[in-house]
């Protein structure tokens, strides 16, 4: 039962009501919570309570929001890979309940697609499983399974309606988020913020909206980005897979979804749904216009959903922004639409178009100009525009120490000063808040070459620069640059 469903049954809305704001979300898109609100038909506070605090565990099949014919199929395909099932095990596997399953198999049964398997006695194994009965494939279900998987071959955990997958995006949205400054200074803790870039990036986040970090390369954008993701208290809910005009989308991943363990004291909840850590979905140089449409597997037969899918609830961080293959341009007018009314569109392979919910905070990184990559109206609507640039000496020598503490060296500022006359201010070179650790990694690198514990002396620093930075313009050695390096007063 779907939002709008329940604020009808419950009497909150009556129909003419509720017709007024579909047609205004049909009109603008977007969530229907907020189109709610903004006509003034309910107040916040009961709109939350009509927003339930987990997926309630389906009691029929009506209640799954798919066929029951396709759970038979999707029951079949599991049978298919093992040698007898079980009610328990397949309502693990489909993560429906036992009730659901038994009625399932009971049909298939009654179908002859389904033959009763006798326990092997010599064979050992729990208790419980002598009191269960088995199952296994007859040969006219395993003909029909093969046909079903010639169609589609998923084999995974039951599939959630796009419509409660709806209603669960706008329920667990980016835009009411709980953090606070103490949560991203925790999740920034390990780096070296100027206060200043702090309050910039704190209300850009709690916005929801997007952020457009730009400054000169290894200015930490990207180690930014990320550590957002760290600061998120709450969890959110996040399906396995999508049911889509009789398709099946994949959307769960282990890569970039972060499960968590349930609290002990919280009430069961629909098991087709993953507790997890809002997402942070990274997308880097490798990213093509195909990557952002669903991408159809055609030996499987099923979906793969793209990184804007993956990311809804949680952070898409769009990494070296304008290296990709697809150009900036075309990404920006892609996403012009979605970024406005929080609503993309995807395709299947069979013409049919679909609204998906366009609810993530977006972070572009780039160490290009922002004029370069887009024009005014599309900058105008990133909302945050944040320059991260260059540090100074005083954080410099900071990000240093912290390092050293993480390569378990003896921090020695006099020989980072030293080192720093030569390579940043003779050579008139900025300095990056990347470059302590690559410096520390180049002068590991060395040391076990040559056989001895790595050591922070102005020597070694010396050395490590010298295989790392490129030569200034118009210099042939770096002994010309000073020949006696002097530390900093």
């Amino acid at each position: 039962m779907n939002l709008a469903q329940r604020l009808l049954k419950a009497g909150v809305l009556n129909p003419e009501q509720l017709g007024a704001a579909l047609s205004r979300q049909k009109k603008y898109r977007g969530f229907l919570g907020r189109h709610l609100l903004e006509l003034n038909l309910l107040d916040a506070e009961v709109l939350s309570r009509y927003t339930p605090a987990y997926p309630p565990v389906p009691r029929t099949f009506a209640e799954t929001g798919v066929p029951e014919g396709l759970l038979s199929q999707l029951l079949l395909k599991h049978a298919y890979y093992r040698d007898y099932i079980t009610v328990r095990e397949m309502a693990d596997a489909l993560k429906i309940s036992e009730a659901l399953v038994e009625t399932l198999m009971d049909s298939l049964n009654a179908q002859r697609f389904l033959e009763v398997k006798p326990r092997d006695p010599s064979r050992p194994g729990p208790l419980h499983l002598a009191v269960e009965i088995r199952y296994t494939l007859s040969d006219a279900a395993r003909k029909r399974t093969e046909q079903f998987m010639e169609v589609n071959s998923y084999v995974g955990p039951a599939p959630v309606a796009l419509e409660d997958y709806w209603d669960w995006v706008e329920a667990q949205t980016i835009q009411q988020m709980q953090l606070e400054e103490e949560d991203l200074r925790r999740a920034f803790a390990d780096y070296v913020v100027p206060e200043e870039l702090f309050y910039k990036i704190g209300p850009a986040v709690i916005s929801g909206r997007s952020i457009f970090l730009f400054g000169p390369t290894g200015s930490g954008k990207t180690i930014l980005a990320k550590a957002v993701g760290e600061a998120f208290r709450d969890r959110v809910f996040i399906p396995y897979a999508l049911y889509v005009f009789g398709q099946i989308i994949r959307l769960y991943d282990e890569v970039n979804h972060q499960p968590v363990t349930p609290d002990p004291d919280m009430p069961k909840f629909d098991q087709r749904w993953v507790l997890c850590r809002r997402p942070v979905v990274i997308a880097g140089g490798e990213m093509t216009e195909d990557s952002l449409e669903l991408k159809f597997n055609p030996m499987l037969k099923y979906y793969d959903a793209p990184h804007q899918l993956r990311a809804n609830n949680g952070i898409l961080i769009i990494d070296d922004f304008g290296r990709q293959k697809i150009s900036p341009r075309h990404l920006l007018n892609r996403w012009m639409y979605p970024l406005e009314t929080r609503q993309d569109f995807c395709y299947l392979n069979t013409g049919q178009q679909f609204g998906i919910p366009f609810d993530q905070l977006i972070i572009f990184c780039t160490n290009l100009d922002p004029y370069s990559l887009a024009d005014a109206a599309f900058l105008r609507r990133i909302r945050h525009k944040i320059f991260v640039g260059h540090v100074n000496m005083d954080q410099y020598l900071e990000i240093f120490r912290r390092n050293c503490i993480q390569y378990n060296l003896e921090y020695r500022e006099d020989a980072v000063r030293e080192m720093a006359v030569r390579h940043y201010f003779q050579a008139a070179r900025p300095m990056s808040a990347c470059h302590p650790r690559d410096l520390l990694d180049n002068l590991q690198d060395r040391a076990r070459f040559m056989g001895h514990e790595p050591e922070l002396t102005a020597e070694q620093l010396d050395a490590a620069a010298q295989s790392y930075f490129v030569k200034p313009k118009e210099t042939l050695d770096y002994d010309t640059l000073l020949d006696e390096p002097r530390a900093l007063a």
